[in-house]
């Protein structure tokens, strides 16, 4: 059992995902605490700027701590969420024909599956890395004074565990792509949105539907290529649901509205650059379109695992030009 195994079980290309999410948040939550510290500037009534701007203030000097403590949680909550499938499905037996290394199955090789890891030691793995994830979680919580995120918190929890862990896990029934739109994007992004700046802005919604429909687009993908296994094994994923072509379109309409809306926002901006800047892109979404209609699935995993990290880092040249 070595690092390298331990570090492939956690799947670290999907690992972009929640560390996106939480970098979008935090480019949301910079210009409110910006807009608050220039309270007297931008407000007509300037009656209450002195203690917004005292509140902005301590929200700035904490805003890189809380940041990273955000990601600390976005990343180990979706390590602890990827052990525990690895478990759930393993010992369940949909990962059959899975356990080999990636090179021979053109999968990710799963620890259960394998054989490789004790199936009791992936489940510590996991709840080891949820405890860590629940600890960077209470610390952000403490500082930024957002007590109603703990409920967040553990709703998120619950919700990787039951994706694929209990009697009647959602990811068999065909809600995982519902699920990731609303964990890794609406709660990741309004979540560290709000830990930041105490508050959620139309800018931080409309890009936490873009992160949250770009990161549907990875686990559409992994259900397109695992179709056939997952079906012949009663897994019922929303690929298994619509069938092969229905899958394929709806992944595209997934790509086309988020990038419509993130071509939107970006361009509003920085116009027209930001927009120009995005579009210079449009080809990764159409070679994952594309590829899996090939079944060219590892290449289409890669172009969809390149496009949260792509908006998140066009955002951010956006609101800082």
């Amino acid at each position: 059992m070595t690092v390298k195994l331990w570090i492939s079980g956690a799947r670290p290309k999907t690992l972009t995902t929640s560390l996106s999410s939480v970098a979008v948040g935090a480019c949301c939550a910079y210009p409110v605490i910006v807009g608050d510290l220039n309270c007297a500037q931008t407000r007509s009534d300037t009656s209450q700027c002195a203690a917004v701007t005292a509140d902005a203030q301590t929200m700035m000097s904490r805003f890189w701590l809380v940041t990273l403590l955000c990601v600390c949680v976005g990343v180990l909550l979706q390590i602890a969420v990827n052990y525990a499938n690895d478990y759930s499905d393993g010992i369940r037996g949909v990962d059959e024909g899975r356990g080999g290394s990636e090179k021979k199955t053109k999968k990710p090789m799963r620890l259960t599956a394998s054989g490789l890891v004790p199936a009791k030691h992936v489940l510590v793995a996991a709840v080891v890395s949820a405890l860590l994830a629940c600890v960077c979680g209470l610390v952000a919580v403490v500082l930024s004074q957002a007590w109603w995120l703990l409920l967040v918190g553990v709703l998120c929890l619950l919700a990787g565990w039951f994706y694929t862990g209990g009697k009647h896990p959602y990811g068999y029934a065909g809600f995982g792509e519902l699920s990731v739109f609303l964990f890794f994007g609406l709660a990741a992004v309004l979540g560290t949105q709000y830990a930041l700046s105490g508050s959620v802005s139309v800018l931080g919604v409309l890009c936490a539907v873009v992160a949250g429909l770009l990161s549907c687009q990875i686990l559409m993908v992994n259900n397109l290529r695992d179709i056939n296994e997952d079906r012949r094994h009663g897994k019922r994923t929303l690929a298994v649901r619509m069938g092969e072509r229905g899958a394929r379109v709806m992944l595209g309409v997934c790509c086309v509205v988020a990038w419509a809306i993130g071509v939107w926002v970006v361009m509003l901006l920085w116009t027209p650059w930001g927009g120009i800047l995005m579009l210079s892109g449009i080809g990764v979404p159409w070679r994952m379109v594309t590829s899996t209609g090939r079944k060219e699935f590892r290449k289409a995993l890669s172009d969809a695992c390149f496009q949260p990290p792509f908006f998140a880092v066009i955002l951010l040249i956006s609101l800082m030009v």
